[in-house]
């Protein structure tokens, strides 16, 4: 027995809400990867298939219908192991930034990248730069309430401190992956260079002598503070506040900066098809997953996803730091916290105070290739 489909009809039998919205969204049509996934699904239904035509014309003959619905086939090799939490989100993300602003955007910090997607807000970025007093007193009351015999210290500042450094670090780690898979993927081109901001406010491109510079300073100094530099994420460590001290002075002395920083350059590949039909082709090829054609309605809804799916393993992770009583990094306060079982509950909660998760109560058929 055999039975012709049209891809929309094929969608419609046999596709999730997901793969429907996403044919809707793309004007009859599916990327690669979600192509990919459609026939598995129509394998568990139909012993094979065959595929004639490109893109929304495709006409799939499926042969010798099953009498029971087979078992899912999962032919990845590694079984998905190697992808980020978010990826497809946070793939997508970039991609339309980079589209919105015309493929024109100024090299940027790995955190400025991070707000300008609106992964993180104000808020987090007030804490993370501001005073952090006015954060702890409202944190605390929650605290208070809602972890069981807490008590209140004016340590606890170092748990903000951890979850500030620890979230911000794992989100730039996310984003920095994503940039070097799109360039492998031929979506971008990627460069990282160093900047640094003046004493005027003016951000600018680091010399060779001047990175050079910065890094005989940096040297000298650590081993001055005998410190590491895996140890400056410890910051309220004497040690790390003298070393910072002493370093931001020399850099505005020396240099005339208040602060370097990995600058990261952005601009999506073209060709003589147009950006847009190059990454049609890029879709449908299905080596990465990603989607440029989000409307705004759509493009929140992805952030919000990502920022639900990456605060839930961020979750998991400090469940797992929280069993770790014997990390010798930890400050007194955490390490208490950490024996207490009281380091995870607050790790929610502040994930909470931080709008790190979504604000939208959306179904999971809207998380992927919107």
């Amino acid at each position: 027995m055999n039975q012709e489909f049209t891809l929309a009809e094929l969608v419609k039998k046999y596709g999730t809400k997901a793969q429907k919205a996403s044919l809707k969204r793309n004007k009859g049509n599916l990327t690669g990867k979600e192509f990919i996934l459609l026939i598995k699904s129509v394998e568990q239904e139909w012993e094979s298939y065959t595929v004639e035509g490109r893109g929304s014309k495709r006409i799939i003959t499926c042969s010798g219908k099953r009498s029971k619905k087979a078992k899912r086939i999962d032919n990845r090799s590694n079984n998905g192991k190697g992808q980020l939490v978010g990826e497809f989100e946070l793939n997508s993300l970039v991609v339309n930034y980079l589209i919105q602003n015309d493929n024109k955007v100024r090299p940027m910090s790995a955190t400025k990248w991070i707000a300008e997607l609106g992964i993180i807000d104000g808020k987090f970025f007030g804490a993370l730069y501001g005073a952090r007093g006015i954060h702890l007193e409202k944190l605390q009351e929650q605290f208070s309430k809602r972890v069981k015999n807490y008590n209140k210290a004016d340590s606890d500042i170092e748990m903000l401190d951890e979850f500030l450094q620890i979230s911000l670090k794992n989100m730039k780690s996310s984003l920095i992956s994503v940039f070097n898979k799109l360039v492998k993927a031929k979506i971008i081109i990627y460069q990282k260079e160093r900047w640094g901001c003046t004493i005027k406010n003016n951000h600018r491109k680091l010399t060779r002598n001047e990175i050079k510079e910065i890094a005989s300073i940096r040297r000298i100094l650590l081993t001055a503070h005998g410190i590491k530099g895996n140890d400056l994420f410890k910051t309220n460590k004497k040690e790390v506040k003298d070393f910072k001290k002493e370093f931001d002075e020399q850099l505005t002395e020396r240099l005339g900066l208040k602060f370097d920083y990995d600058a990261h350059f952005c601009v999506l590949q073209d060709s003589d098809l147009g950006i847009r039909d190059y990454l049609d082709r890029l879709q449908e090829k299905g080596e990465l997953e990603f989607t440029h054609r989000l409307t705004e309605e759509y493009a929140i809804i992805v952030t919000e996803m990502f920022k639900d799916m990456h605060s839930q393993h961020s979750l998991v992770l400090a469940k797992g730091r929280e069993m770790n009583t014997t990390n010798k990094s930890d400050t007194a306060r955490v390490k208490c916290l950490k024996i207490m079982k009281q380091y995870a509950p607050m790790w929610e909660l502040l994930l909470k105070y931080f709008r790190c998760m979504s604000s939208m109560k959306s179904s999971s058929s809207r998380i992927k290739e919107n």
